[in-house]
């Protein structure tokens, strides 16, 4: 009992390392994906040398068990990880709604380029959130006015 313990046990981190390796593989500098990949296999050898002493159906269960709780867990991990980014989010606003639109912003101070369109109908705002909670206020702005938005991060430096 005490070996399927240690089993789950290891395979909940092996998959912890793998969620993590793929996030760093994906969105991290060459450096951390090569050292990461290179723990998180090291650790898998390990994980199939201990299966070779269990039951198949034993392992199967804890690999899926492990695997519902271990990405999840790694994910989360990335993401609290992770760090403020600033984000640009044009957003197209109807004209007879813009006035209200800009004034939720300014009260609750969230910076905001307002553009002048040759567009009648529409206008565009560009709003700038640089921390998690600001992006939840403008979120919630954004329900009360319709409006369509597509979002960029600044992800790179000059």
């Amino acid at each position: 009992m005490i070996f399927i313990f240690l089993f789950f046990l290891c395979q909940i981190i092996n998959v912890v390392l793998s969620t993590i390796k793929s996030v760093i593989t994906i969105k991290g500098t060459k450096l951390a994906a090569s050292i990461f990949s290179a723990v998180n296999y090291g650790f898998n050898t390990f994980i199939i040398k201990a299966i070779a002493d269990v039951e198949l159906y034993i392992a199967v269960i804890v690999t899926v068990i492990c695997n519902l709780v271990g990405v999840y867990v790694g994910l989360l991990i990335t993401e609290k990880l992770r760090k403020e980014q600033l984000w640009k989010i044009t957003v197209t606003v109807s004209t007879e709604n813009l006035a209200n639109f800009k004034k939720d912003l300014l009260d609750n101070n969230i910076d905001f380029i307002a553009y002048e369109t040759s567009w009648k109908d529409y206008k565009v705002v560009d709003i700038f959130s640089k921390h998690k909670s600001t992006s939840k206020t403008i979120k919630k702005i954004f329900k009360n006015y319709n409006v369509k938005y597509t979002i960029s991060a600044n992800c790179g430096k000059l």
